[in-house]
């Protein structure tokens, strides 16, 4: 009898030094689904694919790429940017975490296309640091699209800013063209 209650004892405290059945959220995972879940209140309509959003009619693509420990893989590649895209980050370092806007539409005034891309849709006013090109167009950063605009930056086609100013960065510029920029 002695050594059941022993035996009962032993499996007790095995089983509360184990801990809840439940498994632990991941606190990177966690951060993307309440990004979506907020972005998706901000402005809805959206695919959500993964750790991604798609706005097909705006032509715009939001990952949330979460933190990631040293040496473990990455789900995106954030270091580069689908041909036909202009891509857009919040953070200086294009493989930290963070969201990128990737969109593969015009948004030219002079174009006739869509206007500005107003960034404040999407969450991401005043936080855009990098930009990366492999469409071959121009794009720019401004802070306003009425009176006197600012520019903030401009990227020429297949390039890539680092460490941008987030400063009024409100809309965004994408155009064939350099000519047909807002400057």
């Amino acid at each position: 009898m002695l050594a059941l209650l022993a035996g009962v004892l032993l499996l007790s405290c095995a089983a509360l030094a184990a801990g809840p059945a439940s498994a632990s959220v991941d606190s990177g995972q966690k951060w993307v689904q309440d990004s979506i879940t907020a972005q998706l209140a901000r402005k809805p309509g959206g695919v959500v694919d993964g750790d991604s959003i798609h706005y097909a009619k705006e032509g715009v693509t939001l990952t949330y790429k979460p933190p990631t420990a040293p040496g473990s893989a990455v789900a995106y590649d954030f270091a580069g940017c689908s041909t036909g895209e202009v891509c857009l980050y919040t953070t200086s370092n294009v493989i930290a975490s963070g969201v990128r806007l990737s969109t593969g539409s015009l948004w030219c005034p002079w174009e006739n296309t869509n206007n500005l891309l107003d960034l404040r849709d999407y969450g991401l006013s005043n936080q855009i640091r990098a930009a990366d090109s492999e469409g071959g167009w121009w794009a720019e950063g401004i802070w306003s699209k009425v009176g006197v605009r600012g520019e903030q930056w401009k990227m020429d086609p297949h390039g890539i800013l680092y460490n941008l100013s987030t400063t009024n960065i409100t809309y965004l510029n994408v155009c064939i063209n350099e000519n047909d920029l807002e400057f």
